[in-house]
């Protein structure tokens, strides 16, 4: 039986961490793993397109499982661990895994980026976690505020919900150039689908042009529509890897995202790290972490191609002191979310299990 409330030290701690198609942002834990080194297992599956050089990056070997599920049948491998980080609670394995680790005395922390929506699914899905999945888990590792407002809802206690989990990794995600020395471009990062409202950006920017607009937008990502990403002022890059993506975000002015639904979008703060502006829609999670509207860019409610070539016309026209103030703004919005917040947040919630009682 593993009693975490004895831990004193990180060489007391055998931590786990599972990411579900292994991000590039997995590479917040970076200040985890340089601590603990082989004491920590980390876990992933593949995501669909991977990152080249992730292991590297972090010094440290993945271990891969074909199915998020396989973790039941290797339970025993990871017997020993007294601290488990994962993704979600769509796995019945993964469940599994929870309820056979806490009865030998593990913490479980998972990860969530779900936005609150306070739609009937969520209303539904609070009395399923009341009844159900909170059972499984003593604490909840979410991106940002509109995550922590949705574990609220569902029924898990403020103490036992810590933000951290995504952000920009700052090996990669570095300052730019001044805004007034960089292009009078916007850039799109993402895939090229209509949940990512490319349709409202394409015809929003067709607007911005036809009213005499003058920067340009380009666009990086793959999808379905990709053949529509042409036109007046419009540079379709297509799918890049993450220090392409960097250059690219350290070379622009601002960064647009018109998702009809993003858990988070961690390209906002991937490009709020670099130095860029942003305008989103309300319906990206990160909104209400990183744009403050009107300042470093804005946040558009009306999910139209007009509201958004407003947004565009009124960044497109700030002055020089303006636009250095909102970049600022970005900067330091953005130092809430590198590798030193996850490790901030890991080493909190790891002294809060150390002390309180079984949630």
């Amino acid at each position: 039986m593993i009693d975490i409330s004895a831990l004193t030290k990180p060489s007391d701690l055998r931590p786990l961490i599972f990411w579900e198609g292994f991000p590039p942002c997995g590479l917040m834990t970076k200040q985890v793993v340089d601590l603990f080194g082989g004491q920590l297992v980390l876990l992933g599956t593949r995501a669909a397109v991977p990152f080249e050089g992730l292991e590297d990056l972090l010094g440290h070997q993945v271990e891969w499982l074909a199915h998020p599920d396989d973790i039941w049948e290797r339970r025993h491998e990871f017997a020993d661990r007294n601290l488990i980080i994962h993704t979600g609670w769509a796995h019945k394995g993964w469940l599994r895994f929870d309820r056979w680790m806490r009865q030998r005395g593990a913490k479980v922390i998972v990860a969530v980026d779900n936005s609150f929506k306070g739609n009937l699914r969520q209303i539904a899905g609070a009395l399923w976690f009341r009844l159900w999945l909170r059972q499984h888990f003593d604490a909840a590792l979410v991106p940002g505020h509109s995550a922590t407002k949705l574990m609220r809802f569902l029924g898990m206690p403020a103490d036992r919900i810590f933000t951290g989990y995504y952000g920009a990794f700052e090996s990669i995600y570095t300052v730019g150039p001044t805004i007034s020395d960089r292009q009078k471009e916007f850039l799109f990062v993402g895939q090229l689908i209509p949940r990512k409202g490319v349709d409202i950006l394409l015809e929003a920017f067709r607007q911005y042009r036809q009213s005499g607009g003058t920067w340009t937008l380009r666009i990086l990502g793959n999808g379905p529509m990709r053949d529509q990403c042409h036109g007046d002022g419009i540079v379709f890059e297509g799918f890049a890897q993450a220090r392409v993506t960097a250059q690219r975000m350290q070379e622009a002015r601002c960064l647009v995202l018109p998702s009809r639904e993003d858990h988070w979008g961690t390209v906002v703060c991937e490009a709020a790290a670099s130095g860029s502006l942003l305008i989103t829609s309300r319906w990206v999670g990160a909104s209400d972490d990183l744009v403050r509207s009107g300042i470093n860019g804005f946040v558009f409610h009306d999910m139209s191609a007009e509201a958004l070539a407003q947004a565009l016309q009124q960044v497109a026209s700030w002055d020089h002191a303006r636009l250095q103030y909102a970049q600022n703004v970005s900067l330091g919005l953005a130092q809430g979310y590198t590798s030193a917040a996850y490790s901030s947040a890991f080493h909190t919630l790891v002294a809060l299990l150390h002390t309180k009682s079984p949630a």
